[in-house]
């Protein structure tokens, strides 16, 4: 095997762990939703929003910027999934 195909592996591997642990958030997404709309509870916390980017930069390695643009996509996207009927 290739050091390219080695390294596509490892990306093969990492893609299944980041898909498997994006499913089990859309999970918890799907039950913050429903306990916001039982108890009427708005589902924007901008609050909550800014401690989820602190949080994610800890694990960065350097590429803040890259997570944080992509967990403003998580967050829209579970905001949206959130506010569907």
């Amino acid at each position: 095997m290739s050091e390219l195909d080695d390294l596509r592996c490892k990306i093969d591997s990492l893609d299944k762990i980041i898909a498997e642990c994006y499913a089990q958030r859309l999970d918890v997404v799907r039950s913050i939703g429903e306990y916001k709309k039982n108890n009427n509870i708005a589902v924007l916390d901008s609050g909550r929003e800014d401690l989820v980017y602190e949080n994610v930069k800890k694990y960065a390695a350097g590429y803040e910027k890259e997570i944080c643009d992509l967990y403003k996509f998580i967050m829209d996207y579970s905001k949206n999934k959130q506010s569907e009927k």
